[in-house]
């Protein structure tokens, strides 16, 4: 293992990587056995970028200089100087696992700064599977570049980039990036495409607020090379999870029942007769239902005010009879503007990180009639047992056997960063810590998933990548079970749309699921349709194995 420095140049040797640097960019990386190159030198852009609130960047400075050290035998350090900017790439091996740890960081004379970005340029012949919005494959074939999907996007983490990672894949070997922080610092996956060749960019986010803000870095990112597809390193991560996150504890209390369920309904209403026809479709042990249609109140009003109709009491009492598992709806951060408690807690609603704006469903510049909810910090404790204790009383009086907590995917950095320091991923943490410790006994669910929000909840509704509107074939294409695999044994995805009877895409939505590795999943509020010879309801079943 050994760092050469030659001029601006850098060549790195480990026990299963080569690797080459031209001052910060990074060239080559290639596996020591085979010589499979993962990087490509040409056309890859400028390596270090800073990003600023208003969505700008900046590459290259007026007057840079680039000065190239050598520290040691296993550590070296580039500097890029310019006449407004300072930007370090820190590189060391590590004697243990053989990685190349990589932590950019840097200032600027300019406010605003959000984060610094180091670019990795791959080759065309690498398929890249990403851990966004619930997996997704970047193919290494010529007819998904010139399809122009997925397209460039910003996948911010844990919102959108699910777990810190990123692996390549070609010839029978596999290269990751991943960092292996556990402190919650915000970070940032930046995809762009252009003419078939791919640019990935690491990004190390400020804490908001940043509007004065003039540093960035902090966060280091590892690289190694592995034999074997990608779950090879996805298995390392998984390890590491295992470990850092103590999940074996975890899920020492969940139910048995847990393990048994093989079918969803979701967004389900409180109609009995719902419930005999699916009992005549699927056993109802192996059936969960997300119970969104319960509350005295209409759907999305009201919070958090969580009180059952009639009906949904002798729906319960009639699930609960017949073996069904439901899950009534919860939201986890949402307060009704109109709900008094909403004054006491309205300095602490959630405001945009680049734009101060406060952050809710349909806030401005949106209107709607219908309603209108602010977004509140988890981080503040009042919050948090009020949540807590409603969700528990209702739970309770119910029966019910889980609570599906909506929106918990919403973990963002915000301008007002840290209440009671804690940013929003803790704050959204210690909610479900506190309510697991209170009352161990109800299985928690979410909508969405990452690597923190996982950690106590047993089941997730996963959205599609750029699945608001109709999906087509490329959606198919896209779809990969990275998040599954990595969530495997410890929490299962379901579906959240574009499986309806009916519904115009639905047998692409029940293909990409599948894809996805999620749990088989119906969304249906009509008895009649609820049959095994309607097609979405046979292909569903037959994804089970029935």
């Amino acid at each position: 293992m050994m760092i050469q420095v030659d001029g601006r140049s850098i060549r790195v040797q480990s026990r299963s990587f080569k690797a080459e640097f031209e001052g910060a960019t990074l060239t080559s990386f290639s596996s020591a056995k085979t010589g499979t190159e993962f990087c490509r030198g040409e056309n890859s852009g400028f390596p270090m970028e800073f990003y600023f609130a208003h969505g700008d960047t900046l590459g290259e400075d007026k007057h840079q200089e680039v000065v190239v050290k050598s520290l040691s035998d296993i550590a070296a350090r580039v500097i890029l100087v310019g006449n407004d900017s300072d930007r370090e790439l820190f590189l060391r091996l590590d004697p243990e696992t053989g990685d190349l740890c990589v932590r950019p960081s840097g200032h600027c004379s300019r406010r605003g700064l959000a984060s610094i970005r180091w670019n990795i340029a791959f080759a065309q012949e690498a398929a890249l599977i990403l851990p966004c919005v619930n997996g997704i494959l970047v193919e290494a074939d010529a007819s998904q570049a010139q399809d122009g999907f997925p397209k460039n996007d910003r996948f911010p983490w844990p919102y959108r980039w699910n777990a810190q990672l990123v692996i390549a894949a070609q010839d029978g070997c596999s290269m990751m990036i991943h960092s292996e922080d556990s402190a919650f610092k915000f970070k940032a996956l930046n995809l762009s495409r252009n003419q078939g060749l791919t640019t990935l960019g690491f990004e190390s986010e400020q804490p908001g607020p940043v509007w004065d803000n003039r540093a960035a870095g902090g966060v280091e990112w590892r690289l190694n090379i592995y034999d074997g597809d990608w779950r090879t390193p996805a298995d390392r991560y998984r390890r590491w999870m295992e470990e850092s996150y103590d999940l074996l504890t975890k899920r020492r209390y969940r139910p048995e029942w847990v393990e048994g369920i093989d079918f969803c309904v979701c967004w389900a209403s409180a109609d009995a007769a719902l419930l005999d026809a699916l009992s005549k479709i699927h056993p109802p042990s192996k059936t969960l239902i997300h119970l969104s249609q319960w509350r005295t109140s209409a759907y999305d009003v009201d919070y958090p005010d969580y009180f059952p109709t009639e009906e949904a009491k002798t729906y319960l009492a009639k699930a609960n009879a017949m073996g069904f598992k439901v899950m009534p709806h919860f939201n986890y951060f949402a307060c009704y503007e109109k709900h008094p408690f909403y004054q006491k807690v309205r300095d602490w609603q959630i405001r945009s990180a680049y734009r101060n704006d406060p952050q809710g469903w349909y806030w401005p510049p949106k209107t709607h009639d219908y309603t209108r909810m602010g977004y509140i910090h988890p981080g503040l404790s009042l919050w948090r047992r009020t949540l807590i204790d409603a969700v528990r009383e209702a739970c309770s009086g119910l029966q019910a056997p889980a609570a599906f907590i909506d929106q918990t995917l919403c973990t963002w950095n915000t301008d007002n960063g840290f209440v009671e320091n804690m940013n929003t991923v803790e704050g959204m943490r210690q909610l479900q810590e506190e309510f697991v410790a209170i009352q161990p006994d109800i299985v928690i669910a979410g909508e969405g998933l990452n690597e923190i929000s996982f950690q106590r909840e047993c089941f997730a509704q996963a959205h599609i990548h750029d699945g608001w509107g109709d999906l087509s074939h490329h959606h198919i294409d896209a779809a990969h079970s990275i998040c599954s695999y990595l969530w495997k044994g410890h929490t299962r995805l379901v579906g959240y749309y574009h499986l309806r009877p009916g519904e115009k895409d639905a047998d692409i939505g029940v293909e990409v699921y599948r894809r996805m590795g999620a749990i088989p999943t119906l969304i249906c509020n009509d008895a009649q349709l609820i049959q095994s010879d309607q097609p979405i309801v046979r292909k569903l079943l037959e994804c089970i194995g029935r």
